[in-house]
């Protein structure tokens, strides 16, 4: 399973976004990465400071590569919302130096994803609310720069989708500081239908 996370892709950007500015791109984490909802996410020690990134997140239902726009809805079969995990400081460090992201990006438990639902339901319903602790912010896909369809596209061509493959779509692109004692929560806006619950220790 590959996972993609797309930065650079919704809203507007904000002048001192972590990952920086630019078009749309992404980098991808393992299988290891993913945490379900209702596990705890254990704060790591190996940083000061951990910053969430909510998104929405596609899932692949079928193999396919260079998948033309007008076919890429084919190959989406769920959705839900995922939040990516950040190292800042190492990050940071790592931009500053040019080097890969990997070591703030990628490590075990950083993708939170939420509870799938069929795509067609999830985009029917619209934006999502996400709590983090007291706050609340508003996740609308309608945000995208580039859709569901143009997304794969561009994801698909230098890569083979399958089967169970996962598509953060577009990573907000200011974070949230988490601390042990925080609450995750998402649901679809003015429905019962939540996505995900996680308690950060």
């Amino acid at each position: 399973m590959k996972i993609f996370a797309v930065i650079h892709n919704y809203g507007e950007p904000c002048p001192d976004a972590l990952m920086g500015e630019g078009k749309t791109t992404w980098y991808e984490m393992p299988d290891s990465s993913v945490l379900r909802s209702g596990n705890p996410f254990f704060v790591p020690d190996s940083d000061t400071e951990y910053l969430a990134f909510p998104s929405v997140c596609y899932r692949i239902g079928r193999l396919g590569k260079s998948i033309a726009p007008r076919f890429a809805r084919r190959y989406i079969d769920a959705a839900t919302v995922a939040v990516a995990v950040v190292a800042a400081n190492r990050l940071r460090e790592a931009r500053r130096d040019g080097m890969p992201w990997t070591e703030a990006t990628a490590f075990d438990r950083s993708c939170m994803l939420g509870n799938l639902t069929p795509v067609d339901t999830f985009i029917e319903y619209g934006p999502v609310e996400i709590g983090f602790g007291d706050r609340t912010i508003t996740y609308d896909t309608a945000l995208l720069r580039l859709q569901a369809d143009r997304l794969v596209e561009a994801v698909s061509a230098g890569n083979t989708l399958k089967n169970g493959d996962l598509i953060l779509a577009g990573l907000t692109s200011e974070g949230i500081r988490l601390n042990p004692g925080m609450r995750i929560t998402a649901e679809i806006a003015e429905t019962d239908m939540k996505l995900i619950d996680i308690n950060i220790r």
